[in-house]
């Protein structure tokens, strides 16, 4: 089991901060696995509600679904509350059952205990149990309860096995020290029947349970995650309910948490909101000062976080600890056009190189400059007006006349003679108006605008200038488009003249209103893009950004405020102007990418004074600044060196690593342009944690980290190949890129693909500086000394680097893009270099070998490049074999030459081609046989291969017997009859086959050999065994030995007409050849009990072969075979008895051969010790079978019967 997090664990000292009935504690879960109390209000995190998640685990670890599982969030939790626990299969322990059932009960109070759980009997033995700390605001959930909470959905409690403690109450009261004191004394051994809850559920089981609002909750935090993936983009339509939740997988993790701070503004300004307080003076303190700016700054807690479209644990899980940040309300909200870049599919398609890959949707995330309004009843209420307010609904529906003339009222009431309180009342209520987007267009692009630009420009009153700037920056902020109009208002000059004033909070609201502007002529400038929304949007208005230019004195001015000594929320709303434009591409960006605007940037990133938010602003506008404009990457890292930044990769927190890895990454992939790249990736050598470091953050990581992460060590080792073997040589590296290998869709899918082709691509450069190396120390050596390849001494040697190919061949992910052809075509010049010897040479050779033998293990590798195989790799191997000293490389030429073969052969279409089967002969002869003596005598396990490679060669026609027929080959084979029998493999029992049934063979040398009684033995061997495979080739072993004697076409009259047996002409016939037949044979009439037995096996060519061998073997030794078959009557006459069912061609056999051995009985005068009751089973049997209605076994039964009578009856 491998723990990934503790994302949603809750620690109990946080739980008890919250008392039950005040405000409700954060709640957040996956429903498939909450316990029932979790969905009530006054529920809290418990032990109990853990015991329910352990149930639901082990059900589903039994049922492969959890015990409750819905389509829709209300019927899940219905469900979960008032429905029984679905009941086991039958075949589950009845331990099990219990277990379950005590850990689903309803009742959190009567839910199975800690001290219960270690002693149930279901784990054997008992769980070392460990006292846990009390939990009393579980406790007080509990007494809180008038009535045992869902006690009446338990039904009939089951058995736990523990006997109750005395101090529990029976109403379901648990005592505050239960789960963390001692155990129950008392155990129940024996598992009691559990009565299934089948009650009727009762409504009572909602008591304090609201689900629709929780549902509602649920889908507001969703939308919510979905509206921040960018401010700016148009709201989705959707026709689903607006409470319900669709469940979409049994891991979906919701938030149940109320937030009001999500409700509200994105930053709350308290007393520095102009808007906030229509009678505010003036002067302001420096303690609101300060609230002011620690309000703004902890509102960015994550600047670049977005998440995609709903929390589900099984996707993408890449900023799953990125803090939320608010977004503009979807009604109110515009397309923001990105730059023409590739961005991350979430579909998994491949980049088309590895710029694209590393690049995420969350690194171009944008975040509205413009602070919202402060969440304040007493400030939305309606002020005091010269004229009738109109909500904003009504406003937008207005007739243009009527528009026209409340518009007029709204200027009057500014430009007027009116009080400066009054024109604050009007501007707070242009304040609420401009929360609604249709509102806000039409008073953006009216004359309202205009005048609030002059008023901006003229007015002498600091807090009505502030109010100003303030309701412009929020008009634009929601605006979805601008008039040209206003292009040539002055608003530049206004907002620019409002950032050199003194007066602080003028400053930032010009600062953020100026932003929003900028970020919106951003947005619209790309032409092909704005054609391409228009058509996506076309109720939008995208109108022509031609008149918008901005001077370069507007992008000057806003780089100024980035300097040192700057106000610091004027600085966090020039920050987060620069990081929004800077994510819309070359254009833009390259009006920032100046050596003042990157060294302030670089100046905020790394000063420690600084909020933690606003720096990592500063280092997301740094990243994408990297991105569009990689000319500016020398300057970046000049002010923060290449080593510092690649240090948060260990000690940084998530958001400040995906910064890093931008900054890294784009880097690496535009070293080309760095022109000390190469001292900086020497600078990291030092850091011992950094190779540990990022490989945990790998395994461990998010998604989003562990994608670039990957990225990143495939670039380092691109620029570097020193880092080749810190990673690749490490077996954790190599297994989490196999277990992400098998993600098929994401932006993780997507890393991984680009990091297996980039590590791939640097395989053939590897292989060729290898060869030049080891060339270089070959002529070296006729010079003069060199040092050893492998030396510390010889850095500029690269064949350190040669094992990380052999580390690769053993991943999953890179074994089919790393040998491509031209691979093993470097990897066949390598082994051919390895035929001359030089210094270190036996070292890389074993290393060579097994990349070979690892590429070899892919029979698709063979089939494509057998060509290569055959002409060049081959015939190295059998030279670099011969006089080689290393037992292991030996048997690693054989390996992989016998598993060439194989592959080969076993392909149809190449053993049809005439060219391929040339080949193989000439590979056979030229190669293989010469060798194959040294094979026979080498070290095992290279005979046991050489065999298994000729047989296989014998059976193809590329070897024939008359190549290997003589006398120390021959009885080479035959040698492992000599030892144990349990190492026999089936190529030695082919192989001697071979031999013996080949006419070549000389019968005078098998007679020399002596091995008959040895294979009788391996017979008797292999059938005790019950090795099956063994089987057939023995026994066509002993009928090859057989037919020695008889002759193979007797032998095959002999076979089909077994009455020949009796014939005498037939038996003189075979009689002359007896002559000549194996010296030994007659050894085999030991062995007929077995032969017999064999008869009866159930494998049809099994029975037949024994029972040919039977009839054979009476005609090759008659007196030998007739003495074995008589005393081995019983076992006859069992299988007569089997086979009077199947086979009549093996019985025929039996009954014939039993007739003839009678005959040589009598002939011969031999006294032998003959069963009696088995005989007359016999006769029995065969007066059955001359009744048979098959002639040819009436026939012998009747030969049979006639020479039974003429046997002496012994008793």
């Amino acid at each position: 089991m491998h723990l990934c997090d503790f994302g949603l664990a809750r620690r109990l000292k946080d739980i008890e901060k919250t008392n039950p009935g005040d405000v409700p504690q954060p709640m957040r879960g996956t429903p498939c696995y909450m316990a029932p109390e979790l969905f009530r209000e006054a529920g809290v995190h418990s032990y109990a509600s853990d015991f329910w998640a352990l149930g639901c685990v082990l059900y589903e670890c039994y049922t492969g679904r959890p015990p409750f599982v819905g389509r829709e969030f209300t019927q899940l939790v219905k469900s979960i509350i008032l429905d029984p626990t679905p009941p086991l299969s039958d075949n589950s322990s009845r331990s099990f059952q219990n277990l379950i059932d005590c850990l689903l009960m309803k009742d959190p109070a009567e839910r199975l205990q800690w001290s219960e759980l270690c002693d149930h009997n279901f784990w054997k033995t008992s769980i070392p149990m460990i006292s846990l700390p009390p939990q009393p605001a579980f406790d007080n959930m509990i007494e809180l309860s008038a009535t045992p909470y869902l006690a009446e959905r338990n039904g009939d409690k089951p058995s736990r096995q523990l006997t109750p403690p005395k101090h529990r109450e029976y109403s379901g009261l648990r005592r505050k020290d239960e789960n963390s004191t001692k155990p129950s004394m008392t155990p129940v051994k024996n598992v009691q029947s559990v009565k299934k809850n089948c009650g009727k559920p009762k409504a009572e089981g909602f008591k304090g349970v609201n689900i629709l609002r929780m549902s509602r909750i649920a889908k507001l935090n969703l939308q919510r995650e979905r509206d921040k993936e960018n401010y700016r983009r148009p709201p989705t339509e959707t026709t689903e309910n607006e409470t319900e939740v669709n469940i979409d997988n049994n891991d979906m993790e919701l938030d149940f948490g109320e937030n009001p701070e999500a409700d509200a503004p994105d930053d709350t300004y308290g007393s520095d909101n102009p808007g906030s307080a229509g009678n505010e003076k003036p002067q302001s303190t420096d303690a609101n000062e300060e609230n002011c700016m620690a309000n703004q700054v902890d509102m960015l807690t994550d600047e670049g976080s977005v998440k995609p479209d709903i929390m589900v644990k099984t996707e993408q899980n890449s900023c799953s600890d990125n803090l939320d940040v608010e977004a503009t309300p979807p009604s109110s909200t515009r397309k923001a056009q990105r730059a023409k870049v590739t961005p991350c599919p979430g579909t998994g398609s491949e980049p088309s190189n590895i710029f694209e890959a590393f690049w995420h949707p969350t690194d171009l995330a944008v975040k509205p400059v413009m602070p919202s309004r402060k969440a304040d009843k007493a400030v939305d209420m309606v002020p005091t007006l010269p004229f009738e307010a109109l909500t904003a609904s009504d406003y937008i529906k207005l007739p243009l006349e009527q528009m026209n003339a409340f518009n007029s009222q709204i200027l009057q009431s500014l430009s007027g003679t009116y009080q400066v309180s009054e024109k604050q009342n009007t501007i707070r209520y242009l304040e609420m108006l401009s929360m609604n987007s249709d509102a806000a267009n039409k008073i953006t692009n009216g004359p309202i605008m205009l005048l609030l630009i002059k008023m901006l420009r003229l007015s002498k009153t600091s807090v009505l200038r502030v109010q100003i700037a303030s309701l412009m920056g929020l008009l634009i902020r929601y605006s979805t488009a601008l008039d040209v109009e206003l292009a040539s208002s002055g608003i530049f000059n206004a907002l620019s003249d409002g950032l050199r004033d003194k007066h602080d909070k003028l400053r930032r609201f010009c600062m953020a209103t100026l932003g929003e502007l900028l970020f919106y002529i951003s947005t619209q400038s790309d032409q092909d893009t704005k054609e391409i929304n228009t058509q996506e949007y076309p109720l939008k208005d995208n109108r022509s950004a031609t008149s918008w230019q901005v001077p370069s004195a507007v992008i000057a001015l806003v780089s100024s405020i980035l300097r040192k000594g700057e106000d610091d929320l004027a600085q966090l709303y020039a920050l987060r102007t620069v990081d929004n434009i800077c994510s819309q591409g070359t254009e833009w960006t390259s009006r920032f990418a100046s050596q003042d605007a990157i060294g302030h940037l670089c100046y905020i990133y790394k000063a420690t004074g600084k909020q933690e938010s606003t720096r990592l602003i500063a280092g997301s506008c740094l990243a994408r600044l990297s991105r569009f404009s990689p000319s500016c990457i020398h300057l970046i890292l000049e002010k923060i060196s290449f080593k510092d930044i690649a240090c948060t990769l260990i000690k940084g927190n998530t958001r400040e690593q995906q910064i890093s890895l931008n900054i890294l990454n784009s880097a690496l992939v535009n070293s080309h342009t760095v022109t000390s790249m190469n001292r900086y990736i020497l600078s990291l050598s030092d850091d011992k944690q950094l190779v540990p470091g990022l490989i945990s953050l790998i395994e461990q990581g998010t998604d989003v980290l562990r994608g670039k992460t990957l990225l990143f060590v495939a670039l380092l080792c691109k620029n570097s190949r020193r880092w080749l073997p810190h990673f690749f040589c490490n077996a954790k590296l190599i297994s989490a890129v196999d277990r992400l290998g098998k993600e098929k869709e994401g932006f993780i899918h997507q890393c991984t693909e680009a990091f297996v082709q980039l590590v791939a691509s640097l395989v053939p450069g590897i292989l060729d500086t290898v060869s030049s190396d080891i060339q270089q120390v070959m002529v070296g050596k006729r010079h003069g000394p060199v040092t050893a390849l492998a030396g510390r001494a010889h850095p500029k040697s690269t064949i350190h680097l040669f094992p990380v190919i052999l580390h690769l061949l053993g991943s999953a992910s890179f074994k089919h893009r790393v040998v491509t052809g031209h691979v093993l075509l470097q990897l066949a010049n390598l082994i051919k270099i390895l035929e001359a010897p030089f210094q270190a040479r036996d070292d890389f050779q074993m290393t060579l070998l097994r990349v070979l033998e690892a590429a070899t293990e892919e029979p698709s590798v063979i089939l494509n490049e057998h060509t290569v195989f055959m002409s060049r790799i081959i015939p190295s191997l059998s030279v670099l074999y011969k006089g080689n000293k290393d037992g292991d490389a030996r048997f690693l030429c054989l390996k992989i030459l016998a598993d060439v073969m194989i592959v080969i052969f076993s392909d149809s279409s190449l053993t049809s081609d005439e060219q391929t089967i040339t080949d193989l002969k000439s590979i056979s002869q030229r190669h293989f046989l010469p060798l194959y003596p040294s094979f026979a005598e080498d070290e095992d396990p290279i005979p046991i291969y050489a065999q298994k490679l000729l047989v296989m060669l014998m059976e193809h026609g590329c070897v024939k017997v008359s190549d290997i027929l003589h006398k120390a080959t021959v009885s080479q084979c035959f040698e492992f009859l000599l030892g144990d029998l349990s190492n026999a493999n089936v190529s030695n029992v082919k192989l001697c086959f071979a031999l013996v049934s080949a006419p070549e063979m000389d019968t005078y040398i098998l007679s020399q050999l002596q091995v008959v009684r040895r294979i009788g033995n391996l017979l008797e061997f292999v059938a005790a065994k019950d090795m099956d495979d063994f089987l057939e080739p023995t026994l066509e072993l002993c009928r090859a030995f057989i037919i020695r004697g008889t002759g193979s076409n007797r032998s095959v009259a002999l076979s089909k007409n077994p009455a020949l047996l009796l014939d005498s002409a037939f038996s003189m016939s075979i009689a002359v050849d007896q002559q000549t037949c194996v010296m030994d044979i007659c050894d085999f009439g030991g062995n007929m009990g077995i032969f017999l037995e064999l008869v009866g096996n159930s494998d049809p060519q099994i029975s037949d072969l024994a029972s040919d061998c039977v009839v054979l073997l009476l005609k090759a030794a008659p007196r030998e075979a007739t003495v074995g078959l008589l005393t081995s009557l019983p076992k006859l006459s069992t299988v007569m008895d089997l086979l009077k069912h199947d086979s009549h061609r093996c019985l025929i056999r039996l009954l014939y051969g039993l007739a003839f051995s009678c005959r040589q009985y009598l002939a011969q005068g031999m006294i032998l010790s003959i069963s009696v009751p088995a005989l007359m089973r016999v006769e029995a049997l065969v007066s059955v079978f001359k009744g048979s209605n098959d002639s040819l076994l009436a026939d012998a039964a009747s030969y049979l019967s006639a020479e039974l009578q003429r046997l002496p009856r012994c008793g």
